[in-house]
């Protein structure tokens, strides 16, 4: 098994008048197989991204708390809560924008760039909408790349999913397709992933294996991405 550690401390950290963000990756730079993005932003009530363009990269957005309002070029306009992940290929091209969808409260989210499996494909964005209960104590699958088991497409040979675990509460992450790796974020308590003790902010990535093991050590929220490492690891 070869890994990656990836500290809060060691992410980069910035503060807008609007919103503070850490980012784990720089897209076109650094990565951990076909991961290239990783942003960990909060958003002051009513503010956002304006519209802004995008080509050729999977943009998925997991929602920790709050709201977010997207509109996109394809006519799109819809609110993602924390209950949700949204995936968007923009293909050949699409202009979207991203705006805390409440006056008074702030909205947490991770947005999530992976490389498509082929370039210039058709712009589109789905949903995979959840009960809070369904990620207790288990790793649910949200994206994948056919759809399976309810979820939303992503064009890539990824897999992405959300867990909640209790204290004590042991698993093992079996990877979907050979030849892939998993990164773990924890979003916040306190995990061990692969041998790895993370808390908030921190990150672990596993490859060359075919499952990683994982046991919360305090109530732990975690966000799983599993994508090809045939592009290895840039980080």
């Amino acid at each position: 098994m070869q890994t990656l550690l990836r500290r809060n401390a060691d992410r980069l950290h910035r503060r807008d008048a609007w919103k503070t963000s850490a980012y784990a990756f720089v897209p076109f730079t650094t990565h951990f197989g076909e991961l290239c993005g990783f942003a960990d932003d909060v958003v002051a009530p009513g503010q956002g991204f304006g519209l802004h363009p995008h080509r050729d990269m999977e943009i998925s957005t997991v929602v920790l708390r709050g709201a977010q309002h997207h509109t996109d070029s394809t006519g799109a306009v819809h609110v993602v809560g924390a209950n949700a992940v949204q995936t968007m290929s923009a293909g050949t091209g699409i202009r979207h924008s991203e705006v805390n969808a409440s006056a008074t409260e702030p909205f947490h989210s991770f947005q999530i760039w992976i490389y498509p499996k082929a370039l210039g494909a058709e712009p589109r964005h789905a949903q995979f909408t959840y009960a809070p209960g369904d990620k207790r104590n288990r790793v649910l699958l949200a994206l994948s790349p056919d759809g399976r088991d309810g979820t939303a497409r992503i064009g890539q040979d990824a897999f992405l999913s959300v867990a909640r675990l209790d204290p004590g509460v042991a698993s093992t992450y079996a990877l979907h397709l050979p030849g892939n790796g998993v990164y773990v974020h924890c979003a916040s308590g306190e995990v061990v992933v692969a041998g790895h003790r993370l808390g908030p902010g921190d990150a672990a990535g596993a490859s060359a294996t075919g499952q990683v093991a994982i046991e919360a050590a305090a109530e732990a929220e975690l966000v799983l991405v599993e994508v090809p490492m045939a592009r290895g690891i840039n980080a």
